[in-house]
């Protein structure tokens, strides 16, 4: 009988405990979810201290409990690092994480939260899009087009689903808002003795352009998105306005352009044509473009895995995340000048690009 060296013995064992940590990897993401549904963040946040497996059992929105499943579904979620353990007195308490800090659906002032961004990138009926992935693959449609039998755009006329993608958006957005205006603060992106307006293509609530209005009071700023979602979303503020259109035919004119997250959603044709639009809508003498996007190889390593990760899911769903090369190719194509990236403390980057 062969006996197999050490090393190969290690790297036969290392291989099987990879495929293993894979094939159950998509029990962290129901987990993840689950956490948020039964609200256990909030439980543990308004106990106020660490609290006991019983005590958490018994305010549970579960009727019936098998005590020994959740005992078991809470070990996972510690080793996820949602919730810490520690043994007392030989009992175990459960305290919040900063993971699961960000998991309170009823976050205070001071709270920022995740909470309703993860449940809607991990709604049943997105996660069965992956099952295309292979079909989707051979072909020019995406896995959610090959799901649903239509582009994406076709369901928010559901109105349902298009709240749900309404509030993850915005709970995704508003996570990252501060760190977005300190970057413009820090680079003097916004010069307001120039720039006097801003439209946010592609808005949707207007959670970022309320950001920068608070931020820079001399701004007035105009929110575009296709009617179905403004219908929804429109409300009063002082410094913000909401236009119905499409950034495939028209930008408003503004001093400032900004793209938040939209250029993901599509491939590179599609893209030059939004970003055609943005040039004629900018003052070509001091006129900017404000990217705010995933930059795959930016700076904040942090991030790494969680930007490849969105790089599969925009895949997925028949976008694209890009490298700094790859903006640098569209930016050009489309006929800008130049353009400066800045890294922030957050999963996207700014890109200032100059008419």
């Amino acid at each position: 009988m062969m006996i197999l060296e050490e090393s190969n013995t290690k790297e036969f064992i290392g291989g099987q405990a990879q495929l293993w940590k894979h094939m159950h990897g998509h029990l962290e993401t129901h987990l993840l979810r689950l956490a948020v549904e039964l609200g256990i963040p909030d439980l543990i946040h308004d106990h106020g201290n660490p609290i006991t497996l019983t005590e958490l059992a018994t305010k549970l929105p579960i009727q019936t409990l098998n005590l020994d499943k959740f005992k078991q579904t809470l070990k996972f979620m510690v080793h996820m690092n949602l919730f810490a353990a520690d043994e007392t007195d030989g009992e175990t308490k459960y305290s919040l994480t900063a993971a699961s800090n960000l998991l309170l659906l009823k976050p205070n002032n001071n709270n920022k939260s995740l909470a309703k961004f993860v449940l809607m990138n991990t709604d049943p009926m997105e996660l069965s899009w992956v099952g295309h992935l292979r079909e989707s693959l051979g072909g020019t449609k995406s896995c959610i087009e090959l799901f649903f039998g239509a582009k994406f755009e076709a369901q928010l006329e559901d109105a349902e689903w298009n709240a749900m993608l309404i509030e993850g958006l915005d709970c995704g957005t508003s996570i990252m808002v501060d760190a977005l205006v300190e970057g413009l603060r820090r680079e003097k992106v916004i010069d307001e003795g120039v720039a006097t307006t801003m439209v946010d293509v592609g808005g949707n609530s207007g959670t970022v352009a309320k950001g920068i209005a608070n931020a820079f009071p001399l701004l007035k700023c105009y929110v575009l998105d296709i009617a179905p979602v403004v219908e929804r979303v429109a409300e009063n503020h002082p410094q913000l306005e909401f236009v119905v259109g499409d950034m495939f035919v028209l930008v408003p004119n503004a001093d400032l352009v900004l793209l938040k997250s939209v250029l993901h959603d599509f491939q590179d044709d599609e893209c030059i044509k939004i970003l055609k639009n943005c040039k004629e809508a900018i003052n070509p003498k001091n006129g900017k473009l404000i990217l705010v996007d995933i930059v795959i190889d930016d700076q904040m390593p942090e991030f790494g895995d969680a930007r490849l990760g969105m790089a599969m899911a925009m895949t997925i769903a028949g976008g694209k995340e890009r490298t700094k090369k790859e903006f640098e190719s569209l930016i050009y194509e489309a006929g800008f000048s130049h353009y400066k990236i800045i890294s922030i403390a957050a999963l996207e980057s700014i890109i200032v690009v100059y008419p």
